[in-house]
């Protein structure tokens, strides 16, 4: 809080406050107070005359502007603990840093290895209903393995050669399948190793990619986070703009309302023009506290 001298409309000192939200509290003693607000004096004639239009529309500006302080403090203090959070949110999290959303190709993969399996499936059981139930089951045994040998990896642990080797396993029995179901169908010896080699390497791909989308992306958690961090942001800016705005309008209004009541003075008291431009300032700063 800081604390200026001016003079009054009467030349009388006056102690002017400015508060820590960036408002001025004119702070004058009973006598003072009693001249301006006299109606013999300029300043109350001027008050309870001509000066009333743009000296209430002060005092709204005045109003908002206390309200956008505030807000704006508010949106602050939001994306100081929204940043918090995030920063430990990600001090914390085990994985890569590429974006969360490179994992909506999980999906995708899980898919692709249901379609491959249906192919092993189909003529493997007479029901349809169980070829499709079977194809989702391994696609999601695949899928489920990828997940638990990436949460090895984001847990520090050693991928045990076991695992990979039951990993191979399964992508070679689905392999097998395939062909068999394609020489059943009928296709020739180098068409059904052709299919069968393709889709063993979708879904050779379809798991490692898997396992590596866990490992080296963001979680959820964290994508929320960061978009959270992004909208205080957003709403931090929106409400500094707001008081710049309605501080801007206060100065534009404060300067038609000294430059107005100078005129007044030199109209209605025949003072000095050095002399009423400083009775104008001070009783500027007094009602704005512009220049505090």
């Amino acid at each position: 809080m800081s604390t200026t001298t001016s003079y009054g409309p009467e030349g009388s000192p006056r102690l002017v406050t400015t508060a820590p939200d960036g408002r001025a509290e004119a702070r004058q003693d009973a006598s003072d107070a009693a001249v301006l607000t006299s109606r013999g004096s300029p300043e109350g004639r001027y008050l309870s005359g001509p000066g009333k239009p743009v000296c209430r529309q002060v005092t709204d500006l005045q109003g908002q502007r206390a309200e956008a302080a505030v807000k704006d403090k508010e949106s602050q203090r939001a994306v100081e603990r929204a940043e918090r959070t995030d920063k430990e949110r990600k001090e914390n999290h085990r994985g890569g840093d590429r974006p969360w959303p490179l994992r909506w190709l999980i999906p995708l993969a899980t898919l692709a290895e249901a379609v491959t399996a249906y192919v092993a499936m189909q003529v493997l059981v007479a029901s349809l209903l169980l070829a499709y139930g079977l194809s989702a089951l391994t696609a999601l045994v695949g899928t489920g393995m990828a997940c638990i040998l990436a949460n090895r990896r984001l847990n520090r642990l050693r991928v045990p050669r076991t695992a990979r080797i039951l990993e191979g396993v399964f992508v070679a029995v689905l392999t097998v399948l395939r062909y068999e179901s394609m020489r059943v169908q009928g296709a020739d010896l180098l068409t059904s190793a052709g299919a069968a080699a393709l889709a063993a390497l979708i879904s050779a791909l379809g798991l490692l990619g898997i396992e590596e989308i866990v490992v080296e992306t963001r979680t959820f958690g964290v994508f929320l986070s960061t978009l959270w961090v992004s909208w205080k942001r957003w709403r931090r800016a929106v409400a500094t703009a707001h008081l710049a705005r309605i501080q801007s309008g206060l100065e534009v209004v404060a300067g038609e309302l000294e430059q107005h009541f100078l005129d007044f003075l030199l109209r209605t008291d025949g003072l000095s023009l050095d002399e009423a431009r400083r009775r104008a300032a001070a009783f500027t700063v007094t009602l704005t506290g512009r220049g505090a």
